[in-house]
């Protein structure tokens, strides 16, 4: 993959809703790029529009201003080169990990074909010997790895997560954190992650993007160049962390010491 190639171009975005009381505008005057194979982080408080933003890039939503490329075209309505993680794992309790899992496949492969791919998918995320089982009978971080897996099945250019994480505790929370960032080195697929956890946006990141409070603007674009694994304990990772921390709370002198 091109890394000068360009996943996502984004230029004078604007999102207002239209409520009872009149215009609401949720984003104003976005301009970013997104390089192939980037692992891209955005974070901000709630409602500033980061989750409205993977929406608009996903193509569940088509009404706004300003214009969204993937790969140089126009982004029309959702498509098989963008697939998305939501927080909850969304799948359907009636049918096995492997039929959530090809769900979604085109219907104009073959049987082989769409079980060659599920069983790709489900060594990928490391859970092929779960295939006949029911949501009901996995953890939260299995039913996450399932979600992964049937939003990566149609093998799409980009990977849209949104707090994928969110509702696991800590220890699970750093596995699936592990994980994902497995599954990113080995494909190399472009991954645009929404998070609330700051800790998160670093681990995972190349760059952190800031969005302030309603309506979302771009505040900051943080490069976190730390090679990988990233030590959360060290200085260097700490200081990231201050400077992201700088932009919501009281400046920090010191980056081991922080004042909201």
């Amino acid at each position: 993959m091109n890394k000068s190639e360009k996943a996502i171009e984004i230029k004078d975005l604007n999102k207002t809703f239209k409520i009872d009381s009149g215009d609401f505008n949720v984003l104003n005057d976005i301009n970013l790029f997104v390089d192939a194979g980037e692992f891209l982080s955005i974070v901000g408080s709630s409602g500033c529009g980061k989750s409205t933003l993977l929406r608009m890039i996903v193509g569940l939503d088509k009404n706004f201003s300003g214009s969204i490329l993937s790969y140089g075209k126009s982004i029309k309505g959702a498509g098989v080169d963008r697939g998305m993680v939501f927080q909850e794992s969304r799948l359907f309790p009636w049918l096995t990990v492997e039929k959530n899992i090809a769900f979604g496949i085109s219907k104009k492969l073959s049987n082989s074909e769409r079980k060659e791919l599920v069983e790709e998918e489900l060594e990928l995320v490391g859970l092929h010997n779960f295939a006949k089982a029911y949501p009901s009978q996995l953890s939260g971080g299995m039913k996450q790895r399932i979600s992964i897996a049937r939003a990566l099945i149609n093998k799409p250019k980009l990977l849209l997560l949104d707090e994928p994480f969110g509702a696991l505790d800590a220890m699970t929370r750093i596995n699936m954190q592990q994980e994902i960032l497995k599954i990113w080195e080995k494909q190399k697929t472009t991954m645009i992650l929404v998070t609330h956890d700051i800790d998160e946006a670093i681990y995972l990141g190349d760059r952190v993007v800031v969005l302030s409070s309603r309506p979302g603007k771009i505040k900051k674009i943080v490069p976190v160049n730390l090679s990988r694994p990233r030590d959360r304990s060290s200085y260097d990772f700490t200081y990231v962390k201050s400077e992201i921390y700088n932009e919501f709370f009281t400046k920090v002198e010191n980056p081991f010491s922080y004042t909201i």
